[in-house]
């Protein structure tokens, strides 16, 4: 998937581009999927509260109620995306019956809590965030640096052994994990910039 922050996204939007209300789906489907099977809906319950969800911002956008200065894209679409989910689930019994799956809350299966819908909604976003940065940082990259950085960094491999399974030298697994670093830092401003508060 190609790299598009959030401003460009809506910039299209604006201009009604054409495919610009796909691009848009494409890049949002998954965290807001995920979010739904968090709160423990079912694949197809979360499926809908994706179309739901996208159906509602396409009508606010459309009406001029979205803006930056209100508030972040994130923010608009968690506060969608939860009273979506509470919605589906309200309307399918069956959901309440619905055994727990791994991984997933269940606060659903009492009284909904939306600090911890907040908080599943932030985690579930931000790991989609660095999905995009490193998936972005890495077809920036030579593969030598990228491997050295996710060894280093995300295994936690000690740099010598970095160093020695890559074929470079110690100091080039420092650099390879501070340059990364530095790139995804980058990538995460320009994806959602900090000027609207959330």
């Amino acid at each position: 998937m190609p790299w598009v922050t959030t401003t460009i996204l809506l910039e299209r939007l604006a201009d009604a581009q054409d495919a610009s209300w796909e691009e848009f789906a494409s890049h949002f489907r998954g965290p807001i999927h995920n979010f739904a099977l968090r709160l423990g809906l079912s694949e197809t319950s979360a499926d809908d509260v994706v179309q739901s969800t996208m159906l509602a911002f396409v009508r606010a956008f459309r009406d001029g109620r979205y803006s930056r200065e209100r508030g972040r894209l994130s923010s608009w679409l968690f506060g969608i995306a939860y009273r979506e989910s509470l919605r589906v689930f309200r309307d399918s019994a069956r959901e309440r019956q619905a055994p727990a799956t791994q991984g997933r809350t269940t606060f659903f299966s009492d009284h909904p809590d939306d600090e911890l819908a907040r908080r599943t909604w932030t985690e579930t976003w931000e790991r989609h965030v660095l999905g995009r940065c490193l998936e972005q940082v890495r077809a920036e990259v030579t593969p030598s640096t990228f491997e050295a950085f996710e060894l280093a960094a995300v295994r936690g491999v000690p740099p010598e052994q970095v160093a020695e399974s890559v074929g470079i030298s110690k100091n080039a697994v420092f650099i390879a994990k501070h340059r990364v670093l530095k790139r995804v830092a980058e990538l995460r401003l320009e994806f959602e910039p900090e000027g609207a508060v959330a």
